[in-house]
Formats: structure tokens, sequence, C-alpha cells
């Protein structure tokens, strides 16, 4: 399947699109903002990042400015920045009004809806912003690649299995429904998300017996948190499931099903790959 880029979806804290010189000074605050900076090869310019921001590992050397929903304009001007690049809902809002007195560009990037197009849209506004519009072209040509060929791997299967991500098994149990980046995830792998409310919604032991999945997807993050996978058999309900009987427990590191960001080709291989063993 080909993707076509549709409009480009921009707010920016300024009347154009800031002009980038030489070692600008960039801050980010979204994981997946930060990781198309490094996918494109700019990272030379990053002085700070969002507590969001866990991926490539060498990231955590960079300073962290708190979650980029809980801005804190000491923490961002601290890092004597030229360049602010994060989502269009973080805040709070009286953040980017402080950064523009300050002299600081400011680019705020569209986050929802969590689909390919609007990834496109902002890997290669970033390449636009950061004078990087080649690797930025290659990147989104070799993403769009990875997912034809999932998707005509996809074509092949005769029936799309039923799947349920758990975001949290310490405690309340957190299913992920439709309009999160999971489901979007789940979707490109081929998987049906059977949880049909939106977001995240917490699920009793009852809840996940009666969903019934064929395919349970868990983070690495949450299983460690657990002390292993053998001690699912602790959370409620899951024992009864599908999934659990027939050992279809899917695992993924949080920052690939929780972003929609330059390495959600590999997000969907490893779930297309559990979805049809």
């Amino acid at each position: 399947m080909t993707y076509h880029l549709k409009k480009l979806f921009l707010i920016i804290v300024a009347t154009v699109i800031p002009t980038i010189h030489a070692q600008e000074r960039l801050v980010t605050a979204g994981g997946s903002i930060t990781e198309i900076i490094y996918a494109i090869n700019d990272q030379t310019e990053l002085v700070g990042v969002d507590m969001t921001s866990t991926y490539p590992p060498e990231i955590k050397e960079l300073p962290q400015i708190g979650y980029w929903k809980q801005l804190s304009i000491e923490g961002i001007l601290s890092l004597k920045p030229t360049l602010f690049i994060t989502w269009q809902d973080s805040g709070p809002e009286q953040i980017f009004t402080q950064l523009q007195a300050s002299n600081v560009k400011v680019v705020r990037l569209q986050r929802v809806p969590n689909n390919l197009d609007l990834l496109f849209n902002n890997i290669n506004l970033i390449g636009d912003i950061l004078n990087k519009k080649q690797e930025a072209k290659q990147l989104t040509e070799h993403i769009s690649k990875e997912i034809s060929q999932i998707e005509r791997a996809i074509a092949q299967q005769k029936v799309k299995p039923n799947v349920m991500f758990l975001l949290s098994m310490s405690g309340v149990t957190q299913v992920a429904g439709k309009n999160t980046v999971a489901d979007s995830i789940i979707t490109l792998a081929g998987g049906n998300n059977i949880a049909t409310h939106n977001n995240y919604k917490n699920y009793s032991s009852e809840a996940l017996i009666t969903a019934n999945p064929d395919v349970l997807i868990v983070t690495t993050q949450s299983i460690d948190a657990i002390g292993g996978l053998e001690n699912l058999i602790q959370s409620a309900g899951i024992t009864h499931t599908n999934a659990w009987k027939n050992k279809r427990i899917v695992m993924i590191d949080q920052a690939l099903i929780l972003g929609m960001g330059p390495r959600v080709d590999q997000a969907v291989t490893t779930l297309y790959r559990g979805f049809y063993p």
C-alpha cells in the first residue's frame, strides 16, 4: 500500500517556519519527536529532552526537562535553547508565550490521529525545518516499504486473531482501546483489537475472562516490574484466557507500542510475528 502524504499539520509559535542555522541548540518534548531527530541524523544539535524520550539508549546522557504535558520554563531555558520542538497539546500553555518572549523558536506538531500519514507528515516537517529533507524522505520511504511487506503477508492470512494490549499488570490492569497508538499498531500488524472503548480503561478479572483474547500484548517494562512473564499467573483473569492457555503472549518495548515513531515498522513486525507464528 502506498501512503500519500496529506496536508502538513503544524502549529508554530511564529509567523513562518523557523529558519535553522548551523548548530542550533535543540530541545524536544515527545519521545517520537526525539526518535525522528536521531533517525534523520541531526542529534548533534540536541541538548535536552523530556522524560518520554528513552530511545536510543544514549539519550539518557542528555538533561531532562520533565514530562511533555507538565513542562517547566526554568528547566527548558536553563539549557539555553534556540529551538524547541514538541506536540501541539503539550503544556502548560503559558510556557510557549514565555519561550517566544525569550526568543526561542517553537514548533508544535500535531500528535493525533495516530496514523502513518501523520507520522510521515511530521518526519518531513522536521526534515524541512532542520535542513534534512533528503534524510526525511529516505526514512519515510523505508518505513512505507517495510509496512507494505507486512500488509502483503497479512493479506495471505485467513483469520485475524483477537488481540488485547495490557499496559500495566501491577495492581490495576489497563487495556488499550480505540484512538490509541497501540490500537493503530495492532491494526497495522493484522490483529483485531477486541477492546472497543476509547483510550485506556481499567479491566477487572471478569472483563478479561469475558473478552478472552487469542493474543495478549504486554510491555517488557511491565513484565520486568512483576519479576518475569511467569508471574502473569498472579494477575486475576489472565490465566483463564485463550492467550494464556495457548502461550500467545507477545512482549514489546513500551517505546515501540506507545509511540507512533520512526520505528513503527519494527513494532508492526514484532506484533505480526506474534499474531501469526
